[in-house]
Formats: C-alpha cells, sequence, structure tokens
C-alpha cells in the first residue's frame, strides 16, 4: 500500500510540475522578449527625440541645447552613449567631448529610416545595441543621431525576473509535493485499512473496526460497501442459518483464542459445555424435520438467554450445542449448565395446534486445564461427558473430571 502511496505522490507531482514548467518556460521567454521590445521602443523613442533637438540646435547653431539633451538621454535607463554625426559619420557632439571629432565606429544609414545596429560589445565589456534616426529637417538630411543602450542591463534583469517566476514554480513545487502526499494518504489510508479488514476477515476475525473518517465520496461508498459485505459474510460463514448461533469452526477459533488468552494470565480456568437435545429424533420422526427446526431454534433461543457477554454459543451440529465460558470455575459452569438443564425442562415448546412437546437436555462440562492441559481435548472430553449423561437417564449434567483424562 505504500508503494501506491508514492506512485500516486510522483503522479500528482509530476503532472504540477509539468504544468508548472508548462506555463512557466514560455511565460519567462515571453516576458524576455516583451522587455527587449520595449527596451527597443524606448529607445528609439528618445533616439527619435535626440533627432528632432539636432536639428533644431544644428539649424540655430545651439550646440548648448543639443548637449543639455545628449546628458538628458544619456540617464535614462540602459543608456551608455549618446552622440550626432554629421553625414560623413564624424561625430559632432557626444556624451563624452573627447570623441568629438572622431569617426563613428559603425556604419550609418545610407536611406533615411531609422534602424537597429548588431549587437557589439563596448569598451568597458558590455553588450550594447545602436537605434540611428536621420536628422532630416525639412527633407534635408544634416547627420544621425546615434543612440547606445546596453543589453547586459537587460539581461540582468531578466535573469532576476527569472529567479523570481522560477521561485514562485518553486514554492507552487512544494506545495504540490505536499498536496501530493496528502491526496496519497487521503486515498491510501482507506485502502490500507480495508486490506487489514480483508486479512482479519480472511483469518476469520469479523468484529472489523470502521474507520476512523467519514469519507462522502467514491472511498467512503467503497468502505461501506465492504462493510456491508463483511456484515453479509459473517452472517452466511459464521452463523448457523437455521439457529443464527455461531458455527462450529468459529467455535473453534473462540476455543483457540480463550487457551491463548489463559496462557498469557497464568491459566485462567476456562469451561466448555456440550449440550445434546434429548429424544429429537423422536421429535422428527412425530412431527416433522420442520417441528424439528423450530424445536431447535426455541432451544438456541432458550441458550441465547442464559449465556453471558463474553460467552460463546454454537450449534455444532444436528441436535447438539456447545458453549464456551471464559474464566468460569467449575462451580460456576455447573451452575450455569443447571440452569440451562432445568430451563428448557420448564420450557416446553408449543406447536401451532398448542400442542406441547416436553424437551430435555443432557450436558457434558470440561474445564481448562483442570480437567486436560491440552484444550484440543475439551470438545472430545465435554462430548463424553455429554454421553455419559445420556447414559445417567438423560435429563442431567455429567462433569468431565469423572472421565480418563486425555
Amino acid at each position: 500500500m505504500r508503494t501506491l502511496k508514492v506512485k500516486i505522490s510522483i503522479l500528482v507531482i509530476c503532472l504540477v510540475v509539468g504544468a508548472q514548467l508548462a506555463t512557466g518556460l514560455p511565460i519567462a521567454s515571453q516576458v524576455k522578449e516583451a522587455m527587449h521590445q520595449e527596451n527597443h521602443r524606448r529607445g528609439l523613442a528618445v533616439a527619435n527625440d535626440l533627432a528632432h533637438v539636432s536639428a533644431r540646435a544644428l539649424i540655430s547653431r545651439d550646440l548648448a541645447e543639443l548637449r543639455t539633451y545628449i546628458q538628458y538621454a544619456l540617464a535614462q535607463q540602459y543608456v551608455t552613449q549618446a552622440m550626432v554625426v554629421d553625414k560623413d559619420c564624424r561625430i559632432i557632439m557626444h556624451n563624452t567631448l573627447a570623441k568629438v571629432g572622431e569617426q563613428y565606429a559603425g556604419t550609418c544609414p545610407q536611406q533615411r529610416q531609422s534602424l537597429f545596429s548588431e549587437h557589439y560589445t563596448n569598451e568597458t565589456g558590455e553588450k550594447v545595441i545602436d537605434v540611428l534616426v536621420p536628422i532630416e529637417p525639412a527633407g534635408a538630411q544634416l547627420g544621425t543621431a546615434i543612440l547606445s543602450y546596453s543589453h547586459t542591463g537587460i539581461a540582468n534583469e531578466i535573469k532576476l525576473l527569472t529567479r523570481k517566476i522560477f521561485l514562485v514554480l518553486l514554492i507552487g513545487s512544494i506545495f504540490s509535493v505536499l498536496f501530493a502526499i496528502v491526496l496519497a494518504e487521503y486515498i491510501a489510508r482507506p485502502i490500507r485499512h480495508l486490506s487489514r479488514v480483508a486479512e482479519e476477515l480472511g483469518s476469520g476475525l469479523f468484529d472489523v473496526k470502521k474507520m476512523d473518517t467519514e469519507y462522502n465520496d467514491e472511498i467512503g461508498d467503497l468502505a461501506r460497501s465492504f462493510y456491508d459485505m463483511a456484515v453479509k459474510l459473517e452472517k452466511e460463514v459464521c452463523h448457523d442459518t437455521l439457529t443464527g448461533l455461531y458455527t462450529r469452526n468459529i467455535f473453534q477459533i473462540r476455543l483457540d483464542d480463550a487457551h491463548a488468552h489463559s496462557l498469557r494470565h497464568n491459566n485462567f480456568l476456562f469451561a466448555v459445555l456440550m449440550l445434546d437435545v434429548d429424544h429429537f429424533k423422536k421429535v422428527n420422526d412425530t412431527y416433522g424435520h420442520k417441528v424439528g427446526d423450530d424445536v431447535l431454534r426455541h432451544i438456541a433461543a432458550i441458550l441465547t438467554e442464559q449465556i453471558r457477554g463474553g460467552d460463546c454459543l454454537a450449534r455444532y451440529g444436528g441436535e447438539e450445542f456447545v458453549m464456551l465460558l471464559p474464566e468460569t470455575h467449575r462451580q460456576g459452569s455447573l451452575h450455569v449448565a443447571e440452569k440451562i438443564r432445568r430451563r428448557v425442562a420448564a420450557d416446553s415448546f408449543r406447536m401451532a395446534d398448542d400442542c406441547k412437546i416436553l424437551l430435555s437436555i443432557s450436558i457434558g462440562i470440561a474445564l481448562f486445564p483442570e480437567d486436560t492441559s491440552d484444550h484440543t481435548c475439551l470438545l472430545e472430553l465435554a462430548d463424553q461427558a455429554m454421553y455419559e449423561a445420556k447414559k445417567s437417564g438423560r435429563n442431567t449434567v455429567f462433569q468431565a473430571s469423572d472421565l480418563k483424562r486425555c
């Protein structure tokens, strides 16, 4: 059953973690793509503004305004450099004044449209990309506004965001593991219980203990069906169909249990009574088997009234009954036997036409360990004592202590 619990746990964990990865990885990829696109959009917007300011400054020859805007552009997130070059790609304004007059290392756009350069590594080791926007007031191209921004910073932010996403997935996975364990236990616990109950039923123990937790689902339906089956099985296997008493096999199990209990508690006494209805064959021959069956049920009802909670009463076969009296000494067993004998003799069976059938019963008694130290001989001794009771005239009680012991 532990294997079932492990299988359920692994299956649920794989499903949940697989679903998380199937959604988490595409989300991380989409977030990465969105961040790059947003960075390109922002870089292009700043470069366009730089181109407009550059056109105005170049026409008015007010380079101070251009210088101020370049410093503003440089302050934007991930921007590493900002410059303006003339038509020959010579730098006329740069955030680093020492580079003014130098040749732009990249390729200036030949057509009048904005473009992005290839990724490259700058002097500081950062991976950057340039945004190039032509400066063309009134259709006359004066140069190009160039803005460089770092992909390293974006990559670091993406890494941080990816870590957060996977941290959420990890937390979700931990909860999925806990959920899987709880779910597996929820499913496996009643199955383990029902498995133990099945083992008990197989060993002849029909007094099954129900689960402490009430399940109001298919598992609960299964458990209730199983308990109903156990009750039906006990009724069919453990009880005599005619009298409703225990069967001979169940009595043997209870006898073995009583013997084991006696050994664990310093040979506590227990008694076995063998009981046989006198002249029962005559009842069958005179009144028929249906009346005979009613007589047996009548006797069984009387015997049932005389037993205690821990006693075991069974139909041994035919008109014979057997009774187990745990923790009962000789005087106590004699008292019970005499009480039963007198009650059977006093309570005649009344038929449908009010005709009475007088009944009597012969009883043999054997005690453990007084009459024998071998509990397997108890039934034989009680049976022999019962036959001695019949030889003595019937309707009497005879003790095995007067017989030859096993």
